[in-house]
């Protein structure tokens, strides 16, 4: 790093360290001429901003983290993009960490942030995470939005989409097109996402005089390979499935590939639902009929939410909650 201060370029232009670093950080009132005179000295003379150091002297500092368990998910893609897009219209930094579902590398990741005194964190947890987790950072008074994965009987900031809802509305558009016999494929059976996912795939089954078939329920990984395994297991232990709610796009995605292994037309011989909306989703051959949550929206609500804990929003938690919606493509037919 450039050991030029501050001071050095003041000294260098003849002018008050003052106005150096009012330039710097686009504060006061200072002349375009002089603004221009300080930022070509800071290129001539290689200067660059101790952030750090900034920090230590203002303690806190302009980076937020985000915490993901899964970077891997192109869901959490879209989510990044508009969460980064908010925090970069407020000169805010993001740091992208993976827990990859360990509760371990979670709390290293929420120390190193408290420790670097960071402006707040949004993070989706692991599962599972401790209880004594989420007290650690209402003791911190980091400010932190939940996002995603629900986490009951905490008093933070959460963001999501209404997941029972959602897996309602894609049950009823197979109902609607004739389908009785309808496989549930993906999530793990720790998650409150999948359990309320569940909830409205059978309610609707239940409405309609269905009753749930266990068997016809299967749990599996957040990728493509979990979901032709899923897939593959419905197609050769129950032929008489002829559709499938998916718990996320990714998964669907591997139902897909399943389906054409086994020379089974996507849309005509089997009706697919994903839950997500990823972009892959409408570009794949057959294009997913999925619901759609808003990944973006869900990031840059985030972002609000946690500026306005930043700026000393005291509020009680608030819980976002925004309504999925129906995306209809080829993978249900017609």
């Amino acid at each position: 790093m450039s050991n030029v201060t501050v001071a050095d370029i003041a000294r260098h232009l003849g002018i008050s360290t003052a106005t150096v670093s009012m330039t710097l950080r686009n504060k006061g009132r200072i002349s375009e001429q002089t603004r221009q005179r300080v930022l070509k000295a800071i290129d001539e003379l290689g200067y660059v901003y101790n952030q750090t150091a900034a920090n230590l002297r203002n303690r806190s500092s302009n980076q937020v983290g985000l915490l993901l368990h899964d970077i891997t998910n192109p869901f959490y893609a879209e989510m990044t993009a508009g969460l980064s897009r908010e925090m970069e219209n407020h000169d805010l930094m993001l740091f992208l960490a993976n827990s990859e579902e360990s509760a371990d590398r979670q709390q290293q990741f929420m120390d190193s942030l408290q420790r670097n005194n960071a402006a707040g964190m949004v993070i989706c947890a692991a599962q599972p995470t401790p209880h004594r987790f989420f007290e650690s950072l209402q003791r911190r008074c980091m400010p932190t939005i939940l996002v995603v994965r629900p986490v009951p009987d905490v008093a933070i900031d959460f963001v999501g989409t209404d997941n029972f809802l959602g897996c309602q509305m894609a049950t009823e558009h197979l109902l609607r097109l004739g389908h009785r016999h309808i496989a549930f494929i993906g999530g793990q059976t720790v998650s409150i996402s999948r359990s309320r996912r569940l909830g409205g795939y059978m309610s609707k089954l239940i409405e309609h005089g269905i009753a749930p078939n266990q068997e016809w329920i299967i749990s599996c990984g957040a990728n493509r390979n979990d979901g032709t395994q899923a897939m593959m297991t419905i197609l050769e232990k129950h032929p008489e499935v002829t559709a499938a709610v998916c718990y996320q796009d990714v998964v669907a995605l591997g139902a897909m590939l399943a389906l054409r292994k086994q020379g089974k037309v996507v849309g005509c011989d089997f009706a697919l639902v994903g839950f997500d909306d990823i972009p892959e989703s409408a570009l794949a051959e057959s294009g997913v009929t999925t619901v759609s949550v808003a990944a973006r929206e869900i990031g840059r609500k985030a972002g609000e939410l946690l500026l306005e804990r930043i700026a000393g929003n005291d509020e009680p938690a608030k819980s976002v909650i925004l309504v999925p919606t129906l995306v209809i493509r080829q993978s249900c037919g017609s």
